[in-house]
């Protein structure tokens, strides 16, 4: 952890200009917030005691979501490089701005334990949704798992980066399963990977991966075979396991 430096006692600068924030470009979004923050420092447009922009502002200028911009500031917070005030804004408390990518190694070790469990329990729930989809799931349901495989190939990832195929395949899942309570917990185990801000954190390649680890699910689903779809789902959560033992950090999959 960067120590920070001590701000001296005097009342923080106004609020810096928002001129000098260029919209935010790079799949891996709030990763590249925090390499302009500190492109900002080197330049002088930004300086300790400094006060950001309000969200509204920097949404404006850096053109990405709210979460995305509270994931760059949350894991800065966590360096003791900004300051938040409850009412009071975001205040930059050291010049020592930490590299992007070590502090996404950090923010990915912090998180392995949790994504551990969820996968647990994920793949306790959707072997049965997958078995269940590949009896029960309508053409319609069908179409919808496919999509995602098949647009990769043909947009370009800045085209599908907004757009979270991995959340909707799994969702699909659990709705073309027919049980409402499968579909209940496949959905809220979903959104407790999507709320750890996993997605943003990956780059193009691995990105693209994870959209044709999904394959041999569909392929299994798509021709009604419940023994291989279950199969099919505990080798994909295998894998993720093996990948993370291996690695000691998260791997392109959730």
């Amino acid at each position: 952890m960067l120590p920070p430096t001590t701000p001296p006692k005097a009342p923080p600068s106004a609020t810096v200009e928002a001129t000098p924030f260029a919209p935010v470009r790079s799949l891996r979004l709030s990763e590249q917030i925090i390499a302009q923050i500190a492109k900002l420092v080197a330049e002088g447009h930004l300086r300790v005691n400094d006060r950001f922009p309000s969200e509204r502002v920097l949404q404006e200028h850096w053109q990405v979501s709210r979460p995305v911009l509270r994931e760059a500031f949350r894991a800065l917070e966590m360096q003791g490089v900004v300051e938040s005030r409850p009412g009071g804004g975001r205040y930059l408390r050291s010049d020592r701005i930490p590299d992007p990518a070590r502090l996404r190694r950090s923010r990915l070790q912090a998180s392995r334990a949790e994504l551990l469990q969820i996968w647990d329990a994920r793949e306790a729930v959707e072997t049965k949704a997958a078995e269940l989809a590949a009896l029960n799931a309508t053409p319609a349901q069908i179409e919808a798992l496919g999509r995602p495989l098949r647009l990769i190939s043909t947009l370009a990832p800045e085209d599908w980066r907004g757009l979270d195929f991995n959340r909707d395949f799994h969702l699909v899942i659990g709705q073309a399963s027919g049980n409402p309570l499968i579909e209940e917990m496949v959905a809220s185990l979903v959104e407790r990977v999507c709320a750890m801000g996993v997605r943003d954190l990956l780059d193009e390649q691995d990105w693209t991966r994870l959209q044709f680890a999904h394959q041999p699910i569909y392929d299994a689903i798509a021709a009604r075979d419940p023994a291989r779809a279950r199969a099919a789902i505990v080798q994909h959560y295998d894998n993720l396991r093996r990948s993370v033992q291996a690695e000691g950090e998260l791997p392109a999959g959730e």
